[in-house]
Protein backbone atom coordinates (compact mmCIF):
# COMPACT_ATOMS: atom_id res chain seq x y z
CA UNK A 1 0.00 0.00 0.00
CA UNK A 2 1.13 3.40 -1.28
CA UNK A 3 1.34 6.20 1.93
CA UNK A 4 -1.02 8.79 -1.08
CA UNK A 5 -3.61 5.79 -0.58
CA UNK A 6 -3.29 5.64 3.19
CA UNK A 7 -5.61 8.15 4.97
CA UNK A 8 -6.91 9.04 8.53
CA UNK A 9 -9.32 6.78 9.40
CA UNK A 10 -8.29 3.94 7.11
CA UNK A 11 -8.50 0.26 8.74
CA UNK A 12 -4.74 -1.30 8.71
CA UNK A 13 -3.39 -4.51 9.84
CA UNK A 14 -0.89 -4.23 12.81
CA UNK A 15 2.36 -6.18 11.60
CA UNK A 16 3.59 -8.23 14.47
CA UNK A 17 6.48 -8.44 15.39
CA UNK A 18 8.11 -10.26 19.04
CA UNK A 19 9.20 -7.22 20.58
CA UNK A 20 5.97 -4.78 20.82
CA UNK A 21 3.63 -6.29 19.22
CA UNK A 22 3.60 -10.26 19.55
CA UNK A 23 -0.32 -11.33 18.10
CA UNK A 24 -0.95 -11.79 14.81
CA UNK A 25 -4.13 -10.60 13.00
CA UNK A 26 -4.72 -7.28 14.85
CA UNK A 27 -5.93 -4.36 12.93
CA UNK A 28 -6.96 -0.58 14.00
CA UNK A 29 -7.95 2.73 12.53
CA UNK A 30 -4.88 5.04 11.19
CA UNK A 31 -4.82 8.35 13.68
CA UNK A 32 -1.63 9.75 12.26
CA UNK A 33 0.56 10.48 9.31
CA UNK A 34 3.99 12.02 9.09
CA UNK A 35 4.54 15.03 7.50
CA UNK A 36 7.14 12.96 5.31
CA UNK A 37 4.55 10.13 4.74
CA UNK A 38 6.50 7.02 5.69
CA UNK A 39 4.98 6.56 9.26
CA UNK A 40 1.44 6.18 9.98
CA UNK A 41 0.17 5.95 14.08
CA UNK A 42 -2.36 3.12 14.23
CA UNK A 43 -4.94 2.81 17.14
CA UNK A 44 -4.96 -1.08 17.45
CA UNK A 45 -9.10 -2.27 18.13
CA UNK A 46 -7.89 -5.02 21.15
CA UNK A 47 -6.62 -3.37 24.16
CA UNK A 48 -3.47 -4.74 25.53
CA UNK A 49 -3.40 -4.46 29.35
CA UNK A 50 -6.67 -3.03 29.57
CA UNK A 51 -5.55 -0.07 27.27
CA UNK A 52 -5.82 1.31 24.28
CA UNK A 53 -2.58 1.68 22.45
CA UNK A 54 -0.70 3.46 19.31
CA UNK A 55 1.71 1.73 16.96
CA UNK A 56 4.07 3.97 15.05
CA UNK A 57 5.07 1.68 11.88
CA UNK A 58 7.09 2.68 9.23
CA UNK A 59 5.02 2.40 5.53
CA UNK A 60 8.25 1.36 3.82
CA UNK A 61 9.48 -1.59 6.41
CA UNK A 62 9.77 -5.48 5.27
CA UNK A 63 7.11 -6.08 7.52
CA UNK A 64 4.82 -4.62 4.88
CA UNK A 65 5.66 -6.89 2.07
CA UNK A 66 7.69 -3.49 0.64
CA UNK A 67 10.10 -4.05 -2.73
CA UNK A 68 13.24 -1.55 -1.70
Amino acid sequence: MLITEIKIGDKMKIPADQKFHPEYGHSGKVVWISEDGKTVAIQCEKRHNGKKVVFMVKINSNKWGAQP
